[in-house]
């Protein structure tokens, strides 16, 4: 569960933002974007921990996880825009086809990070765990 700190920085973001928006600094569809990315990233998150790395036995807290997380998102949105734009103005192929090859790439790399960072499993953990 989010602590008083962390519920405080997410309420300043989403203030700030929609703050933005009233002030017609920021368009509604950019903030509406915004905010299915997050909801999808959160959800994900949820679904992760609980479903397919729920028999790892890892050491990090739960906050820890989901900023890795977060990290992990961000980095495979970088791999799918860097993908996408080198096929389609590199090579000239149909952004359709560009876009998911890079969708591809982006689903890779977000696994083998969660895995190998997010929820880095400790073998010694689990030997630990098991003696008990």
């Amino acid at each position: 569960s989010f602590t008083g700190a962390e519920h405080s920085l997410f309420s300043s973001f989403y203030k700030s933002t929609l703050n933005m928006y009233l002030n017609k600094s920021i368009s509604p569809l950019v903030l509406f974007k915004y905010d299915l990315s997050e909801r999808n990233i959160i959800s994900n998150f949820i679904l992760n921990n609980l479903w397919t790395f729920k028999a790892r036995s890892v050491k990090s807290s739960l906050l820890k996880r989901f900023i890795r997380f977060h990290i992990v998102a961000f980095s495979a949105g970088v791999v799918n825009y860097i993908t996408l734009l080198s096929l389609v103005y590199g090579i000239g192929l149909i952004d359709v086809f560009a876009n998911l090859i890079g969708i591809a790439a982006a689903t890779i790399v977000n696994y083998v990070l969660n895995s190998r960072w997010t929820w880095k499993k400790y073998p010694e953990y689990d030997i630990l765990l098991e003696d008990n």
